[in-house]
């Protein structure tokens, strides 16, 4: 079993991602842009992994102050091979940035700064962090759709290290919101109608404990959905 990893940036983050999918058995490999494109044939799934903010321009709107870390060549690189693979009937997961990079491929929108848009919501909740303090990740609590795969609903809390997600208003088409955040930002989401799966998650599965709900589960999931792709 061999998972085709958009490459994250740095070898530490590299080194996290490939010995999260090895506790399925799963071995990886990596690419960038600039690489060749590797055939979805030789892979049983693709990873989009964690990074810098997705170019707003693909998602028709100027860049916030904020915005940072874009880079226009990986993705158009993660698109290719998003395309390549559903059309391939090869499951896709994402993980942060590529979670938002698969709502952008079908059409939709990111919250461009999570501050900013939290503190425009007309809402009475405790005050909500996503970005990593003192070097850490944040944590919050995790609420399910009704119709999210019961394997997943054990996972009651997540940890965070962004300041985009995907706007709540603004799907993907073909992309359905599995849980939020209790101030309402969109945490996970999966296909639907589309030649093969689709899960993805805003939070850092790779960076929790072996045994932390929040990871584990992700991973018992992805490898129930590849299987069925058999």
């Amino acid at each position: 079993m061999k998972w085709l990893l958009s490459y994250p940036g740095s070898e530490e983050s590299r080194a996290r991602y490939m010995a999260w999918i090895a506790r399925i058995g799963a071995e990886g490999e990596t690419v960038k842009a600039g690489d060749p494109v590797p055939a979805p044939a030789g892979f049983s799934a693709l990873l989009l992994t964690g990074g810098g903010d997705v170019d707003p321009a693909s998602y028709g709107e100027a860049a916030a102050p904020q915005t940072a870390g874009v880079n226009a060549a990986r993705d158009s690189l993660e698109a290719e091979l998003i395309g390549r693979f559903l059309a391939a009937r090869k499951p896709v997961f994402g993980i942060c940035r590529g979670y938002q990079v698969l709502n952008v491929y079908f059409g939709g929108k990111l919250i461009q700064h999570v501050p900013a848009w939290l503190a425009a919501q007309p809402r009475t909740n405790a005050p909500e962090e996503h970005a990593r303090l003192n070097n850490c990740d944040s944590r919050h609590a995790i609420e399910w759709a009704a119709g999210a795969p019961p394997e997943l609903r054990v996972i009651v809390e997540a940890n965070s290290a962004h300041h985009q997600a995907i706007e709540p208003t603004a799907p993907g088409r073909n992309i359905s919101i599995l849980a939020w955040s209790p101030a309402g930002v969109p945490e996970a989401i999966s296909g639907s109608g589309l030649p093969a799966p689709v899960l993805a998650v805003q939070w850092h599965p790779e960076r929790l404990p072996a045994e932390h709900a929040g990871s584990q589960a992700i991973l018992q999931r992805c490898l129930a959905l590849q299987a069925g792709c058999a």
